[in-house]
């Protein structure tokens, strides 16, 4: 698993001191900085047997790591999700699905995986070495799972270790966060994700994309490997061009939103509060952070807006992004949202 450009300085501080590691590390970050990968990083370097230098990461040749790299290392566990775990299943299971109705998977970390834990955690490692968990993300832990984890983490073996990876780390258990060291990513250079997207052959349309995502890499390569790049282009078209009719507006963005293959409500409500965010710094400071190739159009935008409704929509913006992934009605979760961005960039009367 290779270290990313912008982690390499927190990498070589992590792994300065030899043996340093303690049994529990959260690595905290923003969306589409790549936590996950430092995570997959740490895990390799921690189960590698031939690694060279404190500070360098798994050698990719030995056995632990040709384990690893097939997914059948048995000193490894990571922990995701229900609702991921069924990537990566054949076709007799697609056919099982197929034959009959499947319960909706899980957004969550049940107290069932990590209880399942227990065994591999308390028992000799197979290779007599380093066993390793990661969580991933892991403030998808229900409050049941986070209390089952904090059991496990009272007294670890010495050679067993927790990877926490997360992108909302402050939405954990304090307890769970007292028991881990934490390691923040920083956020990283643009001329360092430019470089890295070039070389992952998606750097294009990285200039234009990468500011509207915060300057998140990771997630500027997803959006662009899977076509959201084109769906965020249209979102924010329809932010220039919104009408005054909140149903119309939702219609327009419900055509674009798709929960499995496209862009999910969650990534909608964000490209709106990034808009929002930058009339708002337009009008105070005539600056704009996101939308960097739509300046002219923030510009325009922020003519006559009132800046106490402004706030008051992002403040609101924030709350439905943390209820975006729940099975509400999609429609009329749309519709609110458009008729609440529509009253904020309402001129003044």
């Amino acid at each position: 698993m290779p270290i990313l450009p912008w982690h390499a300085e927190t990498w070589n501080t992590l792994f300065g001191t030899p043996d340093a590691i303690p049994a529990a590390v959260l690595v905290a970050g923003e969306p589409g900085w790549g936590q996950d990968v430092f995570s997959q990083a740490l895990a390799a370097r921690l189960l590698c047997d031939g690694a060279q230098g404190t500070g360098a990461g798994a050698c990719g040749k030995c056995e632990s790591c040709r384990w690893l790299a097939a997914g059948t290392h048995p000193d490894y566990r990571r922990v995701i999700p229900e609702a991921d775990e069924e990537e990566g299943e054949g076709e007799e299971a697609e056919a099982s699905r197929s034959r009959k109705p499947e319960k909706k998977k899980s957004t969550q970390i049940r107290i069932e995986q990590i209880r399942a834990l227990e065994d591999f955690v308390f028992t000799g490692s197979h290779r007599r070495g380093n066993r390793v968990i990661v969580l991933d993300p892991a403030e998808a832990m229900n409050p049941a799972a986070a209390n089952a984890l904090l059991k496990i983490l009272e007294e670890p073996p010495s050679t067993v270790y927790f990877v926490l990876s997360s992108s909302a780390w402050r939405r954990l258990l304090p307890t769970v966060i007292s028991r881990c060291r934490r390691v923040t990513l920083p956020r990283p250079r643009e001329d360092l994700a430019l470089a890295w997207l070039h070389a992952e052959g998606v750097g294009a349309e990285a200039g234009a994309l990468l500011p509207v995502l915060g300057g998140a890499p990771v997630a500027a390569r997803e959006w662009l490997e899977d076509g959201r790049s084109a769906a965020a282009r249209a979102v924010i078209a329809s932010l220039q061009e919104t009408g005054t009719d909140p149903v119309s507006l939702a219609a327009r963005w419900g055509t674009l939103v798709k929960d499995q293959d496209g862009l999910t409500r969650e990534n909608l409500v964000g490209l709106v509060q990034r808009w929002v965010f930058d009339l708002i710094l337009f009008s105070l400071a005539g600056q704009v952070r996101f939308m960097a190739a739509h300046r002219a159009a923030v510009e325009k935008g922020a003519r006559g807006l009132s800046i106490p409704r402004l706030l008051a929509c992002y403040n609101e913006l924030l709350r439905i992004r943390m209820v975006s992934q729940h099975p509400l009605n999609a429609q009329l979760f749309l519709e609110d949202l458009a008729a609440r961005f529509l009253m904020a960039i309402a001129t003044k009367p």
